[in-house]
């Protein structure tokens, strides 16, 4: 069996960062976020769970969070 290692620095997505005002390079995650209301009942606030798309720019640092729902 082989495996193919990833560098992880070497990956990542340019996209428009609004600090810096122009397109730089990002990284990329995709978060569980919890989800809170009225209609989840208690038994099942455990499974309740919504994918959260999270940037964070390369150059500045600054992070976004995008609910994929």
């Amino acid at each position: 069996m082989t495996t193919e290692s990833r560098n992880a620095t070497t990956e990542y997505r340019v996209e428009r960062c609004d600090d810096c005002g122009e397109r730089t390079p990002h990284d990329v995650d995709v978060e569980l976020e919890a989800t809170h209301n009225d209609r989840v009942r208690s038994e099942n606030e455990k499974f309740a769970r919504t994918p959260c798309r999270v940037t964070t720019c390369r150059r500045c640092g600054s992070e976004s969070y995008d609910r994929l729902s």
